[in-house]
């Protein structure tokens, strides 16, 4: 099977290169530079998204379409690219699937579209409306819902299968997406701890959920790829079991959600961090929990890392590349 994998070389994208490529699939991957660090073996093409005329006929004869390149930054100021990015190059990866004949074409998205709640006991699934003024919060968010419409559309006229990976950790994370949490709590003595809740989920096993999103999934059809549902008082006490730190933690109640959201914006230039925003720590007050329900259902899918076990991989690849 030929296989075209666009965003070839991020968190996600990299690893489901790899696999891709150890199950003997002929893998054509689309990057921007010529310093990729894919497998050897892998043929790489050279692309964007946004300039239709630059993806050539490099999906010609390929099976499935992987598409996973988008621009993340939680930066209000970047609206506009965020939604030309992954709005419009998702359109412009589609035109291309169709005009090349692919059989089935999945865009990556993200579980963030499903929105969030003020209750631990609500879980949010595929079938979550849409809060409109949340997304407008939300300059990501609201280019991945964008995106995701872009997507439906398409399915219109081909099989088209969105997947909403939740907060990926493991190995691979060069960038440090999940990775600055960890590689914090690793290195600090007082760690504050909002009140919230998020779900984690190892990359390895999002790479398997893409897959039988391709070889599965039901055409128009959204999948939540998750896995443990976690406050951060669970998630930043795991990390700080696996990383040998004892750091004083202290709790944030409901009501710090507004100050704190305040000073983002100040502590994220001081610290430069690309995800210290004012939407960021203010969700952090709020939890994202999500089911996997459909994804188990209809893909077959499971989880097989604890989230213990997915942040000793990323912990042992932090460490071995130097990240730590």
């Amino acid at each position: 099977m030929k296989t075209l994998v666009t965003g070839a070389t991020g968190f996600i994208g990299r690893r489901l290169v790899t696999r891709l490529h150890e199950d003997g699939m002929e893998v054509v991957a689309l990057v921007r530079t010529e310093k990729h660090g894919l497998p050897e073996g892998v043929q790489t093409v050279y692309g964007d998204i946004l300039q239709p005329a630059s993806l050539k006929d490099f999906g010609v004869g390929c099976d499935r379409l992987y598409h996973l390149a988008a621009m993340i930054t939680f930066d209000v100021r970047k609206r506009e690219d965020l939604i030309r990015v992954n709005s419009e190059g998702t359109s412009n990866i589609l035109k291309a699937a169709k005009r090349w004949k692919v059989h089935r074409s999945v865009v990556v998205s993200s579980a963030c579209t499903m929105g969030l709640s003020y209750s631990q006991d609500h879980i949010l699934d595929e079938d979550a409306p849409i809060v409109e003024k949340l997304v407008k919060a939300n300059p990501y968010m609201e280019s991945k819902v964008v995106a995701e419409r872009e997507a439906l559309y398409a399915a219109q006229e081909q099989r088209v299968v969105i997947v909403n990976p939740t907060t990926a950790y493991g190995p691979g994370d060069w960038t440090l997406n999940s990775g600055t949490m960890v590689t914090k709590i690793a290195r600090s003595s007082i760690v504050p701890v909002p009140s919230g809740g998020s779900n984690a989920v190892d990359v390895d096993d999002v790479v398997e959920g893409i897959i039988l999103g391709g070889e599965r999934g039901q055409s128009g059809r959204r999948y939540i790829l998750g896995g443990e549902n976690l406050s951060f008082a669970q998630t930043f006490s795991t990390i700080a079991t696996v990383v040998g730190r004892r750091p004083l933690f202290v709790p944030f109640p409901p009501w710090m959600r507004r100050p704190m959201a305040g000073t983002a914006w100040i502590a994220g230039y001081i610290v430069g961090s690309r995800f210290l925003t004012p939407q960021i720590v203010g969700d952090m007050f709020a939890f994202k929990y999500y089911s996997n329900r459909r994804a188990r259902e209809e893909l077959g899918w499971s989880p097989k890392f604890s989230f213990r076990e997915s942040i000793g991989r990323a912990w042992h690849f932090y460490q071995r590349e130097g990240l730590a």
